[in-house]
């Protein structure tokens, strides 16, 4: 994580240096405001401009997938047993959302616990100015090193990602230890790329099936991974130190078909999210990741999100 350097012993004091350093530091602000606004588009879809060749995380951050965001985020609320977060904590006091998005969880968080300190870090500028006066929100990388104190938060909450977002999973693991209170916790939500259904066989020739083992080699091509092995990830993480390591899955429903009305309902929000949101996770990873023409890649999607709508498939993905 970007600090700031302390300010060196000697340093001027007369007022004519006043002007020039004011005039250094509207340099540096326009230089940073430029370095997080400055987007690229690619496909007619905005991309984030924070260190770009850097960490070119490979979904974008324009408008529909803010809305893809907010859908998912309120899918996954409702699948999840309607909890802001699953850990075991009554009253926590400072807390990190690694990935922030539009920072739609950090709010609530903020409004449901008006004495705790909410921390949301992202690579895009897409928070709302109007969050609580606990909530704050920083353009960082939580790849880099982090520069907060140990054992300093006592939630560290981590939504979607593993799922393409972050390269190092060990380091990521690590620096949340790190950080977190000694008893205090971390808490991932994640989701993988299998589609599954307890009512058809999924075969290869299934366009959704076509699309995610496309979509998978893609982003492993990209350096990245949607295919998550939850197993895995729990074991990492007592690796890097954690205990009391719990992995709790949750059956996500895509489409309305449950009959429980709070699945139903998380459903047809992650329906159209997935519909809304193909666009959003398909492009890059075909055209840099595959090679694939703008032609194909369109296809794909159209047929995979035909077959999402069929009700009869009762399609859902573990999260």
């Amino acid at each position: 994580m970007a600090g700031l350097a302390p300010i060196a012993d000697g340093y001027e004091t007369e007022d004519s240096g006043y002007a020039s350093n004011f005039e250094n530091v509207s340099i540096i602000t326009e230089s940073v405001h430029s370095s997080i606004y400055d987007y690229r588009y690619e496909h007619g879809r905005r991309y984030h401009a924070y260190k770009q060749g850097e960490n070119d995380y490979f979904m974008p951050n324009d408008e529909p997938e803010q809305f893809r965001m907010d859908l998912q985020h309120h899918c996954m609320f409702l699948a999840s047993g309607s909890k802001l977060f699953h850990a075991p904590l009554q009253s926590p006091v400072r807390v990190l959302d690694c990935g922030t998005g539009t920072g739609v969880w950090a709010i609530a968080m903020g409004e449901e616990y008006p004495e705790a300190s909410i921390h949301g870090i992202d690579l895009s500028p897409i928070q709302p100015d109007w969050a609580p006066s606990n909530v704050k929100f920083e353009i960082d990388d939580v790849e880099d090193d982090w520069t907060w104190p140990e054992n300093h938060f006592d939630l560290i909450y981590s939504k979607l990602m593993l799922v393409g977002a972050i390269k190092d999973y060990r380091k990521y693991f690590e620096q949340a230890f790190k950080h977190c209170a000694p008893d205090g916790y971390f808490e991932c939500l994640e989701a993988t790329a299998i589609i599954r259904s307890d009512h058809i066989q999924i075969t290869p020739e299934n366009p959704i099936q076509k699309w995610t083992t496309l979509l998978n080699q893609g982003v492993r091509n990209l350096g990245s991974s949607v295919d998550i092995d939850f197993e895995a990830v729990a074991a990492l993480m007592r690796d890097v130190g954690f205990v009391d390591v719990v992995y709790q899955p949750f059956k996500t429903p895509i489409g309305t078909w449950p009959a429980d009305p709070v699945l139903k309902r998380a459903g047809s929000y992650q329906l159209v999210a997935m519909l809304e949101g193909m666009d959003s996770l398909t492009l890059l990873p075909f055209s840099r990741g595959l090679g694939m023409s703008l032609e194909e890649t369109n296809k794909i999607i159209e047929e995979a999100s035909r077959e999402f709508t069929r009700k009869k498939g009762c399609y859902y993905w573990h999260t």
